[in-house]
């Protein structure tokens, strides 16, 4: 076998690892600048994202901090006049109660694109004496217009909001919402079915009381037989 053949193979294969190796940082570097690159614009992206997502939270209704609190306690309030800001109507309303108690939150309903009021507003108070306060005020004036104020639990706006355009942050609370709504008037008839299972217990608790009369007025009749019975044997 040749031997001089087998050192230029020898050579070669060392010119080629060689150019590898000088290949390789640049290589690298390239990859290093490109991931770099990379990770920046997707950091862009996403900054963006959020920027938009906060933007549109703040014209979302539901993007306050007041947003969520309804519960069994809370007060529902419409009729007044909703011409004004959110901002506006809820400062009035805050002032209007503030009789009843500290209030914890007073919730203005808007429609998410124009920040129009729609008209009604949920109110909680921080103790529950102060609701049959708030309720009291039902029918009084604020600014020239008469209110309605009422348990929110009793209105359909309580567990869905009708007519309610909003925008692609609140339709998912929204469509839930509906949902709610349409199961508690599937189980409840819209409260009939709430209100009749009330009476019921009260009818059948009047019958068995009226039960438990007849049953003694038997007993003590029987037993003044048998006192009347063993009197006259003896």
């Amino acid at each position: 076998m040749d031997e001089s053949k087998l050192k230029r193979c020898s050579t070669s294969s060392t010119h080629a690892e060689a150019s590898d190796e000088a290949i390789d940082p640049l290589q690298k570097a390239y990859k290093r600048e490109f991931d770099d690159w990379e990770t920046e614009v997707n950091n862009r992206k996403k900054q963006k994202q959020a920027e938009e997502t906060t933007e549109k939270k703040k014209k979302c209704c539901f993007g306050t901090k007041d947003a969520k609190g309804n519960n069994e306690h809370t007060i529902f309030v419409t009729g007044f006049d909703n011409s004004g800001s959110r901002d506006e109507i809820r400062s009035a309303l805050a002032k209007h109660f503030s009789s009843c108690g500290e209030l914890t939150r007073v919730f203005v309903h808007i429609e998410c694109e124009t920040g129009v009021s729609r008209g009604y507003a949920f109110i909680n108070l921080k103790k529950r004496v102060g609701i049959e306060a708030a309720l009291s005020l039902n029918g009084s004036d604020l600014g020239g217009h008469k209110l309605l104020v009422t348990m929110a639990r009793l209105r359909d706006e309580y567990y869905a909001h009708f007519n309610f355009n909003g925008c692609e942050i609140c339709r998912a609370s929204y469509a839930a919402g509906r949902q709610r709504l349409y199961r508690w008037n599937l189980r409840t008839g819209g409260g009939k079915v709430r209100r009749m299972y009330v009476k019921l217990l009260i009818v059948t608790i009047y019958s068995c009381y009226r039960i438990c009369l007849v049953f003694d007025f038997v007993v003590l009749l029987q037993v003044s037989t048998i006192s009347r019975k063993g009197s006259s044997s003896l």
